[in-house]
């Protein structure tokens, strides 16, 4: 598990978003509003897809807002770009 946690970040905006997919490697946790359109624009605008939607609350962690489109969200996903 060590080696998992160590490699997600959580980011709350979309800059933040864009900034880790550019200069990090591993997983993004963020917020998503659940709609496949969101899902598909982030897809387009970065190649990133989610990977995971975490069951473990401590991933998920409570709702927010969408870093794409800032509608509500009911907990985070975990988002990679494949190379």
């Amino acid at each position: 598990m060590n080696h998992r946690d160590n490699h997600i970040t959580n980011v709350n905006t979309w800059d933040e978003f864009k900034e880790v997919l550019e200069n990090k490697t591993g997983f993004i946790s963020a917020h998503w509003d659940g709609t496949a359109e969101t899902e598909e624009k982030i897809k387009e605008e970065t190649k990133a897809t989610i990977r995971c939607i975490p069951f473990d609350k401590e991933l998920r962690g409570s709702a927010g807002k969408c870093v794409y489109s800032g509608k509500p969200s009911e907990g985070r996903v975990l988002f990679a770009k494949a190379y």
